[in-house]
Formats: structure tokens, sequence, C-alpha cells
């Protein structure tokens, strides 16, 4: 993950900020009880609870990420790019680009 993803999570105001955007997200999306639970600061926590929440929400239904990644205002094209450009799994991709856009909403 890259450094000032880390250094944003790290500043308490903003750390707080980015959990309310996060579950506002996911309760827009018609999805308020597969958002993360997010307990600590910690990047690598918080990317694992993300992507637990990616991988629910596809079960629940595969379209869902779709509406999801359209309420958090990620495009597809950011998302070829990104899937392109790493060599992490697809969800892997999306559970990084929803962290990164969801800062980006609150700073």
């Amino acid at each position: 993950m890259i450094p000032d993803v880390i250094n944003s999570l790290q500043k308490p105001g903003l750390f707080e900020k980015f959990k309310t955007q996060l579950l506002k997200d996911f309760e827009m999306s018609g999805f308020s009880d597969q958002a993360p639970v997010i307990t600590s600061s910690n990047i690598d926590q918080v990317y694992d609870a993300v992507l637990e929440s990616v991988l629910k929400v596809e079960r629940r239904d595969s379209s869902g990420i779709m509406k999801l990644l359209y309420r958090i205002d990620i495009t597809e094209g950011q998302l070829r790019k990104a899937s392109h450009n790493s060599p992490n799994n697809f969800k892997q991709v999306i559970a990084e680009l929803i962290i990164k856009r969801i800062l980006q909403k609150v700073i």
C-alpha cells in the first residue's frame, strides 16, 4: 500500500472520517450489513476488513460490486488500469481502490 495512505490513516481525525465515509458508502449502496468493521488504523487490518466486505458483497449479489464501486466513484477505467498494473487478484485490487478513493473523499 502507498505510504501516503498509511500515513493518512494514522491521523486520528482523518481515520474517523474515513470509517464514517466508508460505512456511509456501503449503506447507500444497500450493503450496510456487509460494511467493514474497522477497529484499528493499522493499514493491514483496514485492508483485510475491506477485502472481506468486498467478498461478502460479491457472494450476496454478484452485480453488487459494480453498485458499490459506482457509489464510491471508482470508474471501470480506473479498475482496468489498477488490475493491469497489479500482481494482486481482482478483489484485492478493488479493496485497495476503495481504500484510496475513500481517503481521497475525506481529504
